[in-house]
């Protein structure tokens, strides 16, 4: 694959193979469309405070919780689901599953503490479901599909990260309206700041040329088995608002306010 300068997921030597087309959602999930399907695990739910309605973007939201609200989102929009825990496809069967109570029972969320059931979940890379987008995809959507070194900003669409993003410098310790900012040349919105976005992989560092195009495995992965995520958010400082600025957090962790996902469809 092509080195990308600063990037450490596009590094010489390592083979991607090809970047296939996928259906890209241009924003992260909205509280609207994660309510549909899913409840906040914990304590917390947006508030008025950090932005609450059906335009914001879901926050409060794991690394679990995302990848029951893409199955169930699947399921119901007739697409064939992408994540499977024991052989089973529904979340609403999987261990450790946590549903709603009255109004919301049908509706659901992961776990809130560490489990290997789902850190074992498997992806079908053939079903066309929803899904988290992997730290390549992640990236090269970033990156407006741009994978050399000529023509790269550091924010995604922009030098000028208050042109993209809502960042610590300009959003008023809150999250915004998703779409309200310049999109990128790909036409994806919020990809710098508002809020963080997981990605499927594991995380580990460095990067080499072992690791495949859905990142490390497992065994793979740094101690402490972490999940990626990226993009900067609402209460970071333009330094870690950069397109190739990488967090890492357990799956159960960061059901925190700056913390959400977009969702992507098709072949790997």
């Amino acid at each position: 694959s092509t080195a990308i300068t600063g990037s450490e997921v596009f590094v010489s030597g390592r083979n991607i193979g090809t970047i296939k087309s996928i259906v890209a959602s241009d924003h992260e999930v909205t509280q609207g469309e994660y309510e549909t399907y899913c409840i906040y695990g914990g304590t917390d739910k947006p508030t008025n405070e950090i932005g609450k309605g059906v335009f914001y973007p879901a926050y409060y939201v794991n690394w679990y919780d995302a990848i029951v609200y893409c199955n169930l989102r699947s399921i119901a929009e007739g697409y064939t689901p992408v994540y499977s825990i024991d052989g089973k496809t529904n979340p609403a069967e999987w261990p450790g599953i946590v549903s709603g109570t009255e109004l919301n029972a049908s509706k659901y969320c992961g776990p809130s503490e560490r489990d290997t059931d789902w850190d074992a979940v498997v992806f079908d890379t053939t079903a066309d479901g929803w899904r988290l987008p992997t730290e390549i995809e992640w990236e090269y959507l970033a990156r407006g599909g741009n994978l050399t070194n000529s023509g790269q900003t550091t924010y995604s669409g922009s030098n000028n990260v208050g042109d993209v993003a809502y960042y610590s410098g300009n959003a008023d310790s809150k999250t915004h309206y998703v779409k309200q900012k310049q999109s990128n040349a790909l036409q994806i919105y919020d990809m710098t700041g508002n809020v963080f976005e997981w990605c499927y992989d594991w995380f580990t560092s460095p990067l080499s040329s072992a690791i495949g195009n859905t990142g490390p495995t497992y065994e793979q992965a740094n101690t402490g088995k972490e999940k990626v995520f990226c993009g900067g958010a609402y209460s970071k400082d333009a330094s870690n608002c950069s397109i190739s600025k990488r967090g890492w957090y357990q799956p159960p962790q960061n059901r925190f306010s700056d913390m959400g996902f977009r969702v992507v469809r098709g072949s790997l």
